[in-house]
């Protein structure tokens, strides 16, 4: 009884609201056009404070191509020069670790021609972060060397165009004994600041000063302090991955865009940041999202054989018209 007696009174008051918000709406229309007649100055509709909006991160793809001489970084500043020498490095740097398998050289020191298709991330400001190579093609000496990117078993590496792996070399530990005293969770009592939050990476025990090397061959990506992780450094490998070496004590002696190799010292470790004691934080970022690093870390070589993959064809063949739209001389533009 109680409850239908309430459904009927709302039933009633209802339109009886909407009645008076229109009432009061066109009386402040008329208010508004008496004063507009009157000469009166209307008062200034309410503005609404501005709302800041985060840029986003841009990714798209590039293709670039033409005949060039020289090692790769010298090849681009002929087939590229448009973009920024930052990006023409970053570029650079990739080729001569893809190629290199397959031409036993650096670069094309007796001309040849270049063609490849990229992943380019840029910052909020415009500037190029990173830069993925997704197939690229060198005509040298007579020969034709294409390459592709593939993701075979969770595990993004490079091939040549019959499926035989360009990533032969294991990954390395960044220390010389891995014990681990904090594993990857998606969450865990953080210590400092008593609160459950993710853990997006391995702490690896290890005295102060202990030095740390690079898991792989890449560019650094950031070298320096970084919010809780104190002392960073990343490094961005060409197969997709990043990795992560936070509560450095000190930084070695690299700067952003420096090309490091596998087993290369990039900092000492410590306790910078949100640290306890002194230890290394170790991550493993595949395409941004971090991942176990003792789960999906490369720490075996690649598959040394895909071509009866179908998946491998599939996306090889899906490569293979990418590439079919760099252009083939400089200042082309790409093919459509």
């Amino acid at each position: 009884m109680h409850r239908r007696r309430r459904t009927d009174l709302l039933s009633f008051l209802a339109p009886l609201a909407g009645a008076i918000v229109l009432a009061l709406f066109a009386v402040g229309m008329v208010t508004a056009w008496a004063r507009a007649d009157s000469g009166e100055a209307a008062p200034a509709p309410p503005v609404l404070p501005a709302m800041l909006a985060r840029a986003a991160i841009v990714v798209d793809t590039q293709f670039i191509g033409g005949y060039a001489k020289g090692n790769f970084g010298a090849a681009l500043e002929t087939v590229a020069g448009d973009l920024s020498p930052a990006e023409r490095e970053m570029i650079g740097r990739h080729l001569d670790k893809i190629f290199l398998p397959v031409l036993n050289q650096q670069g094309m020191p007796n001309g040849g021609r270049l063609r490849l298709a990229y992943e380019r991330t840029r910052r909020p400001d415009g500037t190029t972060r990173a830069i993925q190579v997704l197939a690229a093609e060198a005509a040298v000496g007579g020969s034709l060397y294409t390459v592709f990117l593939y993701d075979h078993g969770d595990r993004p590496g490079y091939y040549d165009d019959w499926g035989h792996s360009l990533d032969p070399v294991p990954w390395a530990g960044p220390l010389a004994t891995m014990r681990v005293t904090s594993p990857f969770a998606s969450a865990r009592f953080h210590p400092i600041l008593r609160r459950l939050l993710p853990h997006l990476g391995v702490d690896l025990a290890a005295g102060y000063g202990t030095p740390v090397r690079a898991a792989a061959d890449g560019s650094i990506t950031w070298a320096g302090p970084k919010g809780g992780y104190g002392n960073l450094v990343e490094i961005t490998h060409p197969n997709g991955y990043a990795t992560r070496y936070g509560h450095l004590s000190a930084v070695a002696q690299f700067h952003v865009g420096s090309l490091v190799r596998q087993g290369d010292v990039i900092g000492y470790v410590g306790a910078t940041g949100l640290a306890t004691g002194p230890h290394l934080h170790y991550e493993v970022r595949r395409k941004g999202v971090p991942v176990d690093p003792l789960v999906v870390q490369p720490t075996t070589a690649t598959s040394q054989e895909v071509g009866y993959d179908g998946g491998w064809r599939q996306e090889r063949a899906t490569l293979a018209e990418l590439l079919a739209r760099a252009p083939s001389m400089v200042g082309m533009g790409p093919r459509y």
